[in-house]
Order: structure tokens, then C-alpha cells, then sequence
């Protein structure tokens, strides 16, 4: 009589494991090793249960999971790249964190949102951003690798920065330290050179478009807004974006199309001043934000912070100076004085420890702050839900690790509506199994003791005709020495 079985998943889980094999995102073995694990303090599974047993193996993204209890089991996919999480959000489209199904690299991956396909200013300008950043390699400026088209997506991919942007790490983390400050902006404004000097000027300089790498790097972002060369169609395109009303300089605002490097340089003098004071320059509504950067100077930088050197604060108002023309007259002179502050600061101030830099995306961060960033990434999903129920032997749970406790909890909950698990023809079958191994494994061990000595013969063999060969060779080959004697006139042979 075959023993009672035993019950382990309800069917809501075993359709939320559906969900995840459907995704492509698990193998079934990765779902197995998670619910091995889990049986060991409980066998009361429910979705979310097994979720966060996922996630907290490292085989499923919090993001992930979500979308997969919402009923989602598509969208994780993008060309030959498996979505992970969304890293941000802008103007241009939404990046998400992605890894190459193959080569199992991480790439951010900028995706203009499926309803800007039908828009023509969009996908230019989604076009142009790719022929920017192509055009840029260097260490300061975040990389451009590849622009493709996915059905109608289309989308970039760039280097992926592990850390967070400026705007996150001074709201998460408060106003940076003097030496920090200059540290970044002297990193921005090594990559602005670089953009300046290929004729790009950037427009769209701002604290969240500022990346701290985890290892201190700093490196520009989004490039949706650069200006590469002239011409009407380009600016056409262009008209109803101007960056950002915050940072933005006069004569942006007004006429983008006359701008030069001097517009960065005062958009990089306002995101200095948001990360010593950790406000920006000027309160209101965007129009009066942008009225306010016409003709009002921004608030002088020791007033809201007093430790910061005088020096860097009357730098930082030359830099949003409201003519062009008395800013600092290019990034190349710009560099030189904050290399001359970073030199001053190191020897006024010991240098303080570096504060550690947290990623934007690490389960060290606070998590409600993290939380507010979910984006509105439906359009990416095909809206299909999971239908229907695993069948009831698609999990082999004969060779799961489960202690003896759990198989005790396991008989106290018997009369759930579970997968089966037959405890008893397991065994017998594990038995089986194993002494069928043990059997095929003594049959290859004789079989490979016999080839071996058998070619163990044949070289022995080898080896003795060759030593018989070299003998006799060598015995007809030496010379003959011999000695004549006068008597009889014979030979002697003395030796060989």
C-alpha cells in the first residue's frame, strides 16, 4: 500500500511559481534550493514567502518580485538582456539595470518609453543623445556602447555606474563636505573639457545628472539635451526643451541656440552651491525660477554655509555670473582654480576620512527613501497574466535536503491542498538509485584497470625492441682495430 503524501505548496504559490518560470528569470533548481531552505524553519508557504526567499538568495531583484506577486510574468526581457531593476528616470525615457543573458554583464539600458515611437521629436532626439555620447570615451563621462531597436523600443546601452547621483546622496546623506565638493566638481569639470573640446556642450548640467561611482569616480550623465553643431531641423527638434529650471542659465532660458560651454559652467556653479547647502538656488514655480535666474543674483554661498572658504564661495558666484562673458571664459581655466582650491583645502584642513558611498540601489539605504523611486514601468510589461496550475509532479522534491524537523512539521500540516511528496517510494527509489550507481561504478573502474595495464604491456613491449634495436646497430657501426704481424702474415683482431 503506497504511503499517504505529503503536502507542500497551496496553489497560489505553485501559480506564483508559475509566474517566475514563465518570466525565464529562475530555473526550476534555483526555486528547489530556496524551498529546501525555507522547510527548515517552516512548511507554511505562501508567495510572498517564497518572494523573499528568493530575494534574499540573490536570485530574484526586490523589483522583480514585485511584478511577479502583481500577477506579471513579462517585460523582464529586452533584446539580449534580462531587466533587473530601474535605476532613474528622465525626460528622455527610463534606464533600468540589465544584464546580458549570456556574457551575465550589467549595463544600464535607456529606453524610450514604447508611445514615444510615434513621435518624431522624440526618437530624434533619442537619436541624437546616442550620436553624443558616441562621440565621448572618458573616465569622467558615462560610456555609450551600443543603440538598438527591440519591437518598438528602442533603447541605449551604457556603462553601468554602481553608485548614486548627486541629488539622491545630498537628500539621503546631507550637504557635502568642502573637500568632497571640490573633488566633484573637478572630476565634472574634467569630463566637460572632454565634451567641449568635441564641440558638445552639455545644457543640461545638474546634480542628478552627477554620478558618485562607489569608488569616488565621478561621471556625467544624460546627454538628451546636448547641442552637437548647428542647423534649423536640429533646433526645430530641439525648441520645447531647455534643461532644467533650477540650474539653467540666462541665456538658456531665452535662446538656447546661441549657448557655448560659459551655459555649463553656470549650471555646474548652481549644482556646487545645492551640494554645499542642500537647497537650490532659487524657490517657486518654474517660470519663476527662470525669471529669478534672469536678475537675481543666487544667494551668496557663506551665507547658508559658513565653513565654506571664501574663495570657492567667490568662485562659485563668478561661475553664475549673469553675462556670459564674466564667468571663468572656459572649463580648461576652470579646472585650474579648483585644482589651486583642492591644493588649499588639503593644507588648511586635515583631510577627513571619505564618507563611504552607498549605491543608490544597495539594501543599505534606507528603504523608504528607495521605495518613493519605483518607476511607472507598465508599458514595458505585455500585461499577460498567469493562467493555470503547475502540475502536480513538476517539483522532484526527493532530493531536497530537508532535516528531520521539518519533515516533522511537514506530517502536522498533512491536510493542506499542497504538492505531493511521497516519502516512501522516494526512498525506495533514491535506494535504487544508488546502488545502480555504485554497480556502473565498479564496472568503469575494472574496465579502465584493464586498459591500463594493457597499454602498460604494449609500451614495456615498445621499449624492449627499441633497446634491441639500438644494440645491434650499434654493434655493426664501430670500427674494427686491427694489428698485422710479420709472421705468417696474419691478421689479429685486438678489439672494436
Amino acid at each position: 500500500m503506497q504511503a499517504e503524501v505529503t503536502p507542500i505548496l497551496d496553489e497560489p504559490t505553485r501559480a506564483f511559481v508559475k509566474r517566475t518560470l514563465d518570466a525565464g528569470l529562475l530555473e526550476l533548481d534555483d526555486i528547489k534550493k530556496v524551498v529546501a531552505s525555507l522547510l527548515t524553519e517552516s512548511d507554511q508557504f505562501t508567495p510572498e514567502r517564497i518572494a523573499t526567499g528568493l530575494v534574499g538568495a540573490g536570485v530574484l531583484t526586490k523589483w522583480q518580485s514585485t511584478k511577479l506577486l502583481a500577477g506579471k510574468n513579462g517585460g523582464f526581457q529586452l533584446g539580449t538582456y534580462r531587466l533587473l531593476r530601474p535605476l532613474g528616470k528622465g525626460g528622455m525615457g527610463v534606464v533600468y539595470l540589465g544584464e546580458h543573458v549570456v556574457m551575465k554583464r550589467l549595463m544600464a539600458l535607456k529606453i524610450l518609453p514604447p508611445e514615444a515611437s510615434r513621435d518624431r521629436r522624440r526618437i530624434e532626439l533619442f537619436k541624437s543623445e546616442a550620436r553624443a555620447c558616441a562621440q565621448l570615451d572618458h573616465q569622467n563621462i558615462v560610456r555609450a556602447y551600443d543603440f538598438a531597436e527591440v519591437g518598438d523600443k528602442l533603447y541605449i546601452v551604457m556603462e553601468y555606474v554602481d553608485g548614486v547621483d548627486m541629488h539622491l546622496r545630498v537628500q539621503r546623506d546631507g550637504v557635502m563636505s568642502v573637500g568632497d565638493t571640490v573633488d566633484v566638481l573637478l572630476q565634472a569639470t574634467l569630463g566637460l573639457i572632454h565634451a567641449h573640446e568635441r564641440g558638445i556642450v552639455h545644457r543640461d548640467i545638474k546634480p542628478s545628472n552627477l554620478l558618485l561611482r562607489t569608488d569616488g569616480v565621478v561621471k556625467l550623465s544624460d546627454l538628451g539635451l546636448a547641442r552637437i553643431g548647428f542647423g534649423s531641423e536640429s533646433e526645430t527638434i530641439r525648441k520645447k526643451l531647455m534643461g532644467t529650471a533650477d540650474f539653467v542659465s540666462p541665456e538658456q532660458a531665452i535662446d538656447e541656440k546661441t549657448v557655448d560651454c560659459t551655459a555649463d559652467i553656470y549650471s555646474l556653479g548652481c549644482t556646487a552651491f545645492y551640494m554645499l547647502t542642500g537647497r537650490t538656488p532659487f524657490d517657486g514655480t518654474a517660470a519663476q525660477k527662470l525669471a529669478k535666474h534672469q536678475t537675481i543674483p543666487i544667494p551668496y554661498v557663506r551665507e547658508l554655509r559658513p565653513d565654506c572658504p571664501q574663495v570657492l564661495a567667490d568662485l562659485i558666484e563668478r561661475m553664475t555670473a549673469k553675462r556670459p562673458q564674466d564667468r571663468p571664459k572656459s572649463t580648461g581655466e576652470l579646472l585650474s582654480q579648483f585644482q589651486r582650491l583642492a591644493l588649499l583645502v588639503t593644507h588648511e584642513s586635515s583631510p577627513a576620512p571619505r564618507q563611504k558611498i552607498v549605491a543608490a540601489g544597495d539594501t543599505a539605504v534606507d528603504r523608504s527613501f528607495v521605495a518613493g523611486n519605483t518607476l511607472e514601468d507598465a508599458a514595458l510589461f505585455d500585461g499577460v497574466e498567469a493562467s493555470g496550475l503547475l502540475d502536480d509532479d513538476v517539483f522532484d522534491f526527493a532530493n531536497l535536503p530537508i532535516s528531520q524537523s521539518s519533515d516533522e512539521m511537514t506530517k502536522q500540516n498533512a491536510g493542506m491542498n499542497h504538492f505531493p511528496v511521497n516519502h516512501s517510494v522516494n526512498s525506495n527509489h533514491s535506494a535504487a538509485k544508488k546502488e545502480k550507481r555504485t554497480f556502473e561504478s565498479g564496472s568503469t573502474q575494472a574496465v579502465l584497470l584493464g586498459v591500463g595495464l594493457a597499454l602498460a604491456v604494449i609500451a614495456l613491449i615498445v621499449v624492449l625492441v627499441a633497446v634491441f634495436y639500438t644494440a645491434m646497430r650499434s654493434d655493426t657501426n664501430v670500427p674494427v682495430r686491427l694489428k698485422a704481424t710479420e709472421e705468417g702474415k696474419s691478421i689479429i683482431v685486438v678489439d672494436r
